[in-house]
């Protein structure tokens, strides 16, 4: 009976790793779904003609506001990427950058966004569920510890090994999907691999703004533009009123983590690894306090990574750059990515 057992184990095992750990699975996720949409990303980046120039290449979630096209024609010689997916984070950027970059020696520099230096946060990044999901294409055996460990309770270390161990199990609904649109699915595969630079290398961006914008900090009033539909603008409303999250012990150290894995890999290579902290929105709250001794400042104070001073993108600060109250809109990317690539031009292309 035992030997029946085992014998099954190992026969499912074998199977899930001929059909979803050859990689040709993950070249065929649902395009929208979170695992889809991130390995297409890197899918793009790691097969792209070299540009010949210094290249710099971004991570990040949705906020960083970089338009390749925009910060390439700012003409400093540098060549200008992105890999930044909605929603991840610095364990996923990790992951992602070893995928991206193998030899961690093809990027003059890697451009990190922060929404700020300090080390500060609403949300406890360590427990984040949604990161096994978009990592599922890229952890293998050798991450069978590492990965379920970085997690704080035994349930999410439970579900990092699983994806570790049984990548089947975690593709089961998108494989259900496939068996279905399985036509589709593969039709879409073969245009990714045909868009040599990208999707968003100089794809348009929503152009509406926040212009119009007022708030009265002391009486906790907003004014809106009369466009935002009426759910939008209690989201901004609520955002922007928000007060200043308290700085979290966890959270520092969530980031010497994570940070500390991507700027040790980076070290001794001649790739600069560089934090960039964004526009923080439409308007800012006034009065905040910053945290001198946060985990950034620490990783620039020692000489391992390069952090842009915090205000060097206030100007961009303004309501008729910013889409909503988080997100920077067509004009505010092109004018981010051309100070950006300013930015660089000093620290990189040399």
């Amino acid at each position: 009976m035992i030997a029946r057992i085992v014998l099954a184990v190992a026969l499912f095992f074998a199977l899930d790793s001929a059909v979803f750990r050859t990689g040709w699975y993950a070249s065929i996720l649902e395009l929208n779904s979170t695992a889809g949409y991130l390995e297409s990303s890197l899918w793009v980046e790691q097969h792209r003609t070299p540009s010949g120039a210094r290249e710099v290449l971004a991570v990040g979630d949705s906020r960083i506001p970089l338009k390749p096209s925009a910060a390439d024609a700012a003409g400093t010689g540098l060549r200008f990427f992105t890999i930044a997916v909605p929603g991840t984070t610095p364990r996923c950027w990790y992951y992602m950058l070893r995928e991206a970059d193998p030899g961690a020696r093809r990027y003059a520099a890697i451009v990190i966004p922060f929404d700020t230096y300090d080390d500060r946060t609403w949300e406890d990044l360590r427990g984040r569920e949604t990161d096994i999901r978009y990592l599922t294409p890229l952890v293998g055996f050798r991450d069978l510890v590492e990965f379920p460990m970085s997690y704080p309770g035994w349930t999410e270390r439970g579900r990092a090994a699983s994806a570790v161990l049984f990548k089947g199990l975690a593709y089961r609904e998108d494989f259900q999907d496939f068996l279905v649109r399985h036509k589709w699915r593969l039709t879409l595969a073969r245009d990714l691999k045909s868009r040599r630079s990208g999707w968003r290398y100089d794809v348009e961006w929503d152009n509406q703004s926040l212009a119009g914008l007022s708030v009265d900090w002391t009486a906790g009033t907003v004014v809106l533009p009369g466009h935002l539909s009426a759910e939008k603008q209690k989201e901004v409303r609520e955002l922007l009123l928000r007060e200043q999250p308290a700085r979290r012990p966890e959270f520092a150290e969530y980031r010497r983590r994570w940070l500390g894995k991507i700027v040790e890999r980076y070290r001794g290579t001649g790739t600069r690894v560089v934090f960039v902290r964004l526009a923080r929105g439409p308007v800012v709250r006034p009065g905040a306090k910053e945290d001198p001794d946060s985990s950034v400042r620490e990783f620039a104070a020692r000489g391992l990574a390069v952090a842009i001073g915090e205000h060097r993108f206030d100007g961009l600060e303004r309501p008729e750059l910013f889409a909503d109250a988080l997100h920077m809109n067509q004009q505010g990317a092109v004018e981010f990515s051309a100070m950006l690539a300013r930015e660089l031009a000093g620290i990189a292309g040399r």
